[in-house]
């Protein structure tokens, strides 16, 4: 018996207006990134445990944020409309959530781990986070490949508009400030063009001048430049 899937792979259905994937990219990133911070950490620092312990806590808040922000508004349509595939999501999301929160105690304890625990409490931390970020993305893929074509086919754009601009309404400054960046770190220059794009359009000068300011700190110079150029404000 093997745990690894070995058939083809699965058909995936474009959408017009995808919920789910500039924020699932982000995520991925972040989840990534902590993992190989995890992975190269020097296990006898302790301030480095300690930084891992923040970042895990970190991670903790922004996932249950962002599966709480989907459990207020995508989930009430897909009860409605598509119950089963509402039925995997209200398990999937506790159960990924009391993982992660198991992950940042483990963290959390690896701080003051006596010097002979050190290096297989930072490796535990390691693996877990490896495990959990491989669940993470199942469910993610769950998501955008079941959820979200199925969505569009059975409630329509305007519906899913509206979904979308309720989430994004929703978005707290401190959430926007936090997710914005970790999402360009992660979009191609198409997904940042689109996004800033309408934010562009759509919102003040001086309000979409300090977004802006914002998103190219997070990018390297030469991202923020080819970004501003494209959207002519370079």
């Amino acid at each position: 018996m093997t745990v690894i899937e070995t058939s083809v792979l699965r058909a995936f259905e474009p959408v017009t207006l995808n919920l789910y994937r500039d924020i699932h990219k982000g995520i991925r990133g972040e989840l990534f990134a902590l993992t190989t911070a995890a992975g190269c950490l020097d296990p006898a620092d302790r301030a480095g445990r300690a930084d891992l312990a923040r970042h895990v806590g970190s991670v903790v808040d922004m996932l249950v944020g962002h599966a709480e922000h989907e459990d207020a508004v995508i989930q009430p349509v897909l009860e409605t409309y598509l119950p089963q595939l509402a039925e995997t999501v209200a398990v999937d999301h506790p159960a990924l959530e009391a993982r992660i929160e198991e992950i940042a105690e483990l963290a959390t304890r690896a701080v003051d781990a006596p010097a002979f625990a050190q290096r297989d409490d930072v490796n535990r931390v390691y693996v877990e986070l490896a495990s959990f970020t491989s669940a993470y993305l199942a469910h993610q893929d769950f998501e955008e490949r079941d959820i979200m074509p199925t969505l569009d086919r059975t409630v329509g754009f305007d519906e899913v508009l509206r979904i979308h601009h309720t989430i994004v309404g929703s978005l707290t400054p401190e959430e926007m400030a936090t997710s914005l960046p970790m999402m360009m770190r992660a979009m191609n220059i198409e997904d940042r063009v689109e996004l800033l794009g309408g934010m562009q359009q759509g919102a003040p000068a001086e309000v979409f001048t300090q977004v802006f300011g914002l998103v190219r700190s997070s990018l390297a110079p030469c991202e923020g430049d080819a970004l501003a150029k494209r959207l002519g404000i370079a």
